[in-house]
């Protein structure tokens, strides 16, 4: 008897254990399946992320295979489908219709349906035309399209159809290319063929990495400090700035040429900046040599109105830059640039004061300078030439002209050639009031003789407001007005 009981104690003890072994896998079943589809999806949005397309479309089909009725698994699957090919992700609907029926269809699943048979609508793509800097891919933004919808594309300038490429993930462009798209919806309808040109010009970009490199090299071997081979902080963090921006730049995936560019250009004036200041050993001599020439200038010269002379006012200019100079040569903090800066003022300073000695004028000037020629007297106004000893003034009455400087000079019988900040010029003294200038006969005038051509014309410009900018004095106005 106790034997029985036993046995029906360890029958019971079985079954139950039997029992709750289902019930458990029956409760857990649903955890595993939506663990599984998880991990399934998970993977083929990595293998999009890697651009290995068709395996995230295998890897879909399995996680639909899991659970092909339910529509929030659907819906996921062709969010992410879409992305890649809009016609695998109305494939994915059509096996979810055939499962579940078209009875049973929500208004959602049959909006898409319907959406699949309107009108394509053209391709929207992630990176507009223009001018780039290095490789990219093009995308078609699945957001502004219709389920079920194909494209088709070329890069080879051909129109494209359904025979082409399709479109599938992505499309990547390595070099100048003129891409172009047709897209296609269920029934067979085609949208108008879409142009897009892109523009790869990679030199850039390869230009700029240069330099980065080149920075980085910099700031890690330059230290901040006073001693020669340092650095001035301010200096490094301006190349370290424009360098940060430099690199965010180069870890876009699209760089355009003009950011390219212009951070490029940044960064060599940040490159150059910093060499110019890096502390270097400082250089004198030229300037000494320099001042030496200017005490010498000055020493043997003097003022006065004779041939040979200094205008007045020229020797104390000169010394105001000996002197300027030689704080600069004393001061042993100064840097290289600004020596040679100083050595660059005073050899302006020199040439300044050269120009000022008096002269003896040429006997081609000695007919020319101070006189006027009229080089055009129409409707577009009154044209005026004047020479004198450092310019050649040119310009119309009541609006702007030019001075042409002259830079050098050389005379040859009764011609005399100009080099000028113009161009050059040549005056030939045909006689004493008529020139050959440039090609063109002109009347050599006086000022009386110009005031009062001016005065035939305009009689309210014939004033010292006006004919001032030609060089016509006050007195040269009263005379006129005194005799006219």
């Amino acid at each position: 008897m106790r034997d029985t009981n036993k046995k029906k104690v360890f029958v019971i003890v079985i079954a139950l254990i039997v029992i709750l072994g289902v019930a458990y896998k029956a409760a857990l079943a649903p955890m595993i399946k939506s663990k599984q589809i998880d991990e399934k999806i998970q993977q083929a949005e990595e293998y999009i992320a890697q651009n290995e397309f068709e395996k995230s479309i295998d890897v879909l089909e399995q996680v639909q295979n899991l659970d092909i009725k339910d529509e929030q698994l659907l819906l996921k699957i062709i969010d992410i489908s879409m992305s890649i090919d809009s016609e695998s992700a109305y494939q994915f609907l059509e096996r979810y219709v055939d499962v579940v029926g078209e009875d049973n269809l929500s208004s959602h699943i049959k909006n898409l349906l319907n959406s699949a048979k309107q009108s394509t609508k053209e391709a929207e793509l992630n990176i507009s035309e223009g001018k780039y800097a290095s490789p990219m891919e093009i995308k078609i933004n699945s957001n502004k399209i219709n389920i079920g919808n194909i494209y088709y594309y070329t890069t080879n300038g051909e129109i494209p159809d359904n025979s082409c490429t399709k479109y599938v993930g992505n499309i990547y462009i390595t070099k100048t290319t003129t891409l172009k798209l047709i897209g296609y919806n269920q029934a067979g309808k085609c949208t108008d063929v879409q142009t897009f040109k892109y523009s790869i010009d990679e030199s850039i970009f390869d230009e700029l990495n240069d330099n980065i490199e080149s920075s980085k090299k910099l700031i890690s071997e330059t230290k901040v400090g006073n001693a020669i081979g340092n650095i001035s902080k301010e200096y490094k963090n301006k190349l370290q700035y424009v360098l940060k921006n430099a690199q965010k730049l180069i870890n876009n995936k699209i760089i355009k040429y003009n950011e390219a560019n212009d951070i490029n250009e940044e960064l060599i004036d940040a490159i150059k900046a910093f060499k110019d200041n890096i502390i270097r050993p400082v250089d004198k001599d030229e300037l000494k040599n320099y001042i030496n020439k200017a005490e010498d200038l000055y020493n043997n010269s003097s003022e006065g109105k004779q041939i040979g002379q200094y205008k007045s006012g020229s020797k104390q200019k000169l010394k105001n830059s000996i002197n300027d100079a030689k704080k600069v040569y004393n001061n042993d903090s100064v840097t290289q640039k600004e020596v040679d800066n100083q050595v660059s003022k005073l050899e302006n300073a020199i040439n300044i004061f050269r120009q000022s000695k008096i002269k003896q004028q040429s006997s081609v000037e000695q007919k020319i300078l101070g006189k006027y020629v009229v080089f055009a007297n129409d409707d577009s106004g009154l044209g005026i030439y004047k020479f004198t000893r450092s310019q050649i003034i040119a310009g119309y009455m009541a609006s702007e002209g030019f001075n042409a400087t002259i830079l050098s000079r050389r005379e040859s019988g009764n011609t005399i050639y100009y080099t000028t900040s113009q161009g050059d010029i040549y005056v030939k003294v045909i006689k004493s009031d008529t020139i050959d200038f440039n090609g063109e006969i002109y009347t050599l005038l006086n000022a009386y003789q110009l005031i009062s051509i001016v005065y035939d014309r305009w009689p309210d410009m014939a004033n010292y407001e006006y004919l001032s900018y030609f060089g016509v004095s006050k007195s040269d106005i009263n005379y006129f007005y005194s005799h006219h």
